[in-house]
């Protein structure tokens, strides 16, 4: 009965490993997913960035053309001013200038904002062009690392599996089964080790008479509360085995 407990504990400790690595490398894909969509994210702000910027240079330039069309408009008009003959024309053709001037004064301030907002976008594109690299570089030498580790875990595991399949056939066919049916229906763990009197895994009080059976090693026995096969951790067979969760 010892040596098959053993057994089912080695069993259970490989299986355990075997889920930890494959819920690890499931993980990277994820991550490396993660990272390819911070890189997208950064690339997509800074060409956002850039293009508001062509905006406002297209629209400082369009201002700047209405500027000197304002210029040239406003000369005429002072050359017209030397041509009138009434003080009527006179007045209209001084409050025509006037108007023209408070034109070119409202596109020129719209000028130097856009200079101003231009500057700034300059900064602000430098700045998310570190952002890209950064990100680049992060994707590049972190996903590359991830890698390596999914495939040291592929490594692992089919070592473990190996091991697995090579302790199965020493494991009689109807505790294997019980072992099976124990782990599907009690999250994975289908034994607990038991210390002072304390299921390690639902962690009831075992009744007295029940864990001093238990020290006797010499039968099978199960949790009365969550059923799981039992062991106690105080005897030499099984101290060195792992304490499951």
């Amino acid at each position: 009965m010892q040596e098959t407990l053993q057994l089912l504990i080695e069993l259970q400790e490989i299986e355990g490993k075997i889920k930890i690595l494959a819920e690890h490398k499931a993980r990277a894909p994820k991550e490396i997913a993660a990272l390819k969509k911070k890189e997208k994210e950064a690339e997509a702000r800074l060409e956002d960035k850039k293009m508001i910027l062509q905006s406002g240079k297209k629209l400082r330039r369009d201002l700047e053309v209405e500027v000197e069309d304002l210029e040239g408009r406003k000369t005429k008009s002072k050359q017209k001013l030397l041509e009138v003959k009434s003080n009527k024309e006179y007045q209209a053709s001084l409050k025509e200038i006037d108007d023209i001037e408070e034109l070119v004064r409202g596109r020129e301030d719209q000028i130097i904002e856009q200079m101003e907002s231009a500057d700034d976008l300059d900064r602000q594109i430098r700045e998310h062009k570190l952002l890209v690299v950064e990100a680049s570089k992060k994707l590049k030498e972190e996903g590359a690392q991830l890698e390596k580790e999914a495939k040291k875990a592929d490594a692992l595991i089919m070592s473990l599996e190996e091991q697995k399949e090579q302790l199965k056939p020493k494991i009689p066919s109807d505790l294997l089964k019980k072992y099976r049916f124990l782990r599907d229906k009690r999250a994975g763990v289908a034994l607990a080790p038991v210390n002072r009197g304390t299921c390690g895994v639902c962690h009831m009080n075992l009744p007295p008479q029940t864990f001093i059976d238990l020290q006797r090693n010499e039968k099978m026995m199960n949790c009365p509360n969550c059923l799981r096969i039992i062991y106690w951790t105080g005897h030499e067979a099984y101290k060195q085995s792992s304490q499951l969760e």
